[in-house]
């Protein structure tokens, strides 16, 4: 989920204070992604975060685990648990298909 991981990387440059380049290894993305997280031009999400507080609530505790060390495999339980919670959520699924002109997806419903 883009909204999910630009959260995480603003949460882990603004509060854990790590450098583009550790949160890009730590991720497994680009330091060129990491740096269109930070300044907005990729997957933005403001509204989604907005809209979904659930969002930043996941993103900031897998953020705690990856700035506590915590490898890749150990925190992304918490991505596929909050991806899925977030995507059983009727108004989740309603805005993702309006914003994303998805009209015929039924995805979030086979979860």
């Amino acid at each position: 989920m883009p909204s999910m991981r630009a959260a995480v990387v603003k949460e882990l440059s603004h509060k854990h204070h790590m450098k583009q380049a550790e949160i890009a290894r730590r991720l497994g993305i680009t330091q060129a992604s990491v740096s269109q997280y930070l300044s907005s031009a990729r997957a933005a999400g403001t509204k989604m975060t907005e809209s979904f507080p659930k969002i930043k609530i996941y993103a900031n505790d897998i953020a705690r685990r990856i700035a506590a060390g915590e490898d890749r495999y150990e925190w992304s339980s918490v991505l596929c648990k909050a991806c899925k919670e977030i995507r059983e959520d009727e108004a989740f699924c309603k805005m993702h298909k309006a914003e994303s002109n998805l009209a015929g997806c039924d995805i979030c419903k086979k979860t």
